[in-house]
């Protein structure tokens, strides 16, 4: 008997299998699936890769319900699976299609046939309908269908290989016509997307504008040195869960989607990582050439709010004449070093998001969907605030309204993320790759300039430790979105099963 591979939902991070690449899910425009019928009209065609010999074809109720009781299905065995072979195949699998079709239930076994048409009955009282492959004597097979087989997924890839669980995509596919000879048309969801990009972004900055006057609060009561060291604290744990638990993790498994040997995938994560932490020294260093420091240019009156000079002043006093404050103003180019990673990490981070935010609206249900705009949504406005707060702090300076317009600015790449995957197909590890360039940087800035603030002689040793309690709540605020944050990622033409995190 042919052991059918699970296909439970996978919602654990722990369980995490190989991410499919971020490739939109083709709906077929007012198609009711109601006439497809005698004559065995294609929607659908594509090629794949069958080196094991057992696979498993999907089928899943999807809103409560099958697209379609039944589904014409010719499986055509190849030489190898190219597009040669595809287009070589087209007639046979055409005049499959319009034979007499052989009925298949639940459990039955799909062989690969260069002149069989199967009916894939469709089990009404199971959530999902599974038709065991054969495929020992196909190198590749050329699937024909009547249906997209992706409009039968409800949260698991259509066709698997039963030995590990892994979803096979097709090297190639088409997609056909209707009954009237049109064209299908792709339905791309551009307003929901778009719509929650925006709202992502309105709501993290409405967010950080209603902290600011509990911010000024804080610095006025207490001591600056204290305050800022707190905040740094936070935006420390912030920015390095972020890093730890969402940048880097995702990255590994999106890496491995574009290379089978371990070796390549490592060398990219980690040359990625290490990019990233050093292009924020490179940039400093060649600002400093540009525009060397100048005597007068401390002296000058630079737009410092009046809580900065007070925490400068505040934390010089804690230090010899040979010590340097960790709280000084840092010199120009410096401050573009820190600037520019701030603004380059949170520009790759909510690219990232808008990839997934845009690939969720595309292939998964909404509910799913806007599941995913909200876990955005929490974990961007901690590191949002984090940010802000560094930017705002004395060593940056930026003033409030410029702190924004950077936070603003450096959010609007979710809504670009959105639009580059609802207009192309970006390949999963691509995206694996800027994910780990990111988080290089989000390292740079939290191990470099935020933790090195909990350490500062001038605090007493109690308040160290409540500035590790302010690290340990910027990590909790990121690591909660962990508990239910799905990453919905429809199918595309290398990889492995959607994920959640």
């Amino acid at each position: 008997a042919t052991t059918l591979v699970a296909t439970t939902r996978v919602v654990s991070s722990a369980d995490l299998p190989l991410s499919r690449p971020i490739n939109l899910l083709r709906r077929v425009e007012g198609d009711d699936h109601g006439g497809h019928g005698e004559h065995g009209d294609i929607e659908w065609k594509g090629i794949f890769e069958t080196p094991e010999s057992s696979y498993v074809w999907i089928a899943q109720k999807v809103d409560g319900s099958y697209v379609d009781p039944t589904m014409k299905l010719a499986a055509l065995p190849v030489g190898a699976a190219t597009d040669e072979d595809l287009e070589g195949a087209e007639e046979d699998g055409e005049e499959a299609m319009e034979k007499e079709c052989t009925v298949l239930n639940h459990g039955d076994t799909i062989v690969p046939s260069a002149d069989t048409c199967y009916l894939l009955t469709f089990d009404d009282s199971r959530w999902e309908t599974t038709f065991p492959i054969d495929a020992s004597n196909a190198e590749a097979i050329v699937f024909f269908a009547q249906h997209l087989p992706t409009e039968f997924e409800e949260d698991t890839h259509y066709l698997k290989l039963v030995s590990s669980g892994e979803d096979i995509e097709p090297v190639h596919q088409e997609m056909g016509h209707d009954e009237g000879g049109e064209e299908v048309k792709v339905v791309k969801p551009w307003g929901k997307a778009i719509g929650a990009a925006v709202l992502i972004n309105l709501v993290t900055l409405s967010g950080i504008v209603f902290s600011i006057p509990l911010i000024s609060k804080a610095l006025k009561k207490a001591d600056p040195v204290f305050v800022y060291a707190g905040f740094a604290s936070f935006a420390a744990g912030a920015i390095l869960s972020c890093a730890f638990f969402l940048l880097l993790f995702e990255s590994t498994h999106l890496i491995a989607t574009g290379w089978e040997e371990e070796t390549d995938q490592i060398w990219r994560w980690g040359t990625m990582i290490l990019a990233g932490l050093i292009l924020p020294v490179l940039v400093e260093a060649l600002v400093g050439i540009a525009k060397p420091p100048v005597e007068s240019e401390e002296s000058k009156a630079n737009t410092k709010t009046k809580d900065v000079e007070v925490a400068e002043a505040a934390a010089d006093k804690s230090f010899e004449d040979d010590d340097v404050s960790p709280f000084a103003k840092k010199n120009f180019s410096e401050q573009a070093r820190i600037i520019f990673a701030i603004c380059f990490g949170d520009f790759m981070h909510n690219l990232c998001d808008g990839f997934f935010v845009g690939a969720g609206f595309a292939g998964c249900s909404d509910s799913v969907a806007w599941g995913i705009a909200i876990g955005t949504i929490l974990h961007e406005f901690p590191q949002e605030l984090s940010d802000f707060l560094i930017l705002t702090g004395p060593q940056v300076g930026l003033s409030t309204m410029a702190a924004l317009a950077v936070n603003f600015a450096t959010g609007l790449s979710v809504i670009l993320g959105a639009v580059i995957v609802l207009a192309n197909d970006v390949a999963s590890s691509t995206t694996g790759l800027l994910l780990a360039f990111g988080g290089g940087i989000y390292l740079q800035i939290g191990c470099v300039e935020c933790m090195p603030k909990m350490v500062n002689p001038a605090l007493s040793p109690k308040r160290k430790l409540i500035c590790m309690f302010f690290f340990i709540v910027g990590a909790i605020l990121i690591g909660l979105v962990l508990l239910d944050h799905e990453h919905c990622i429809p199918e595309g033409d290398d990889s492995h099963a959607g994920h959640g995190h």
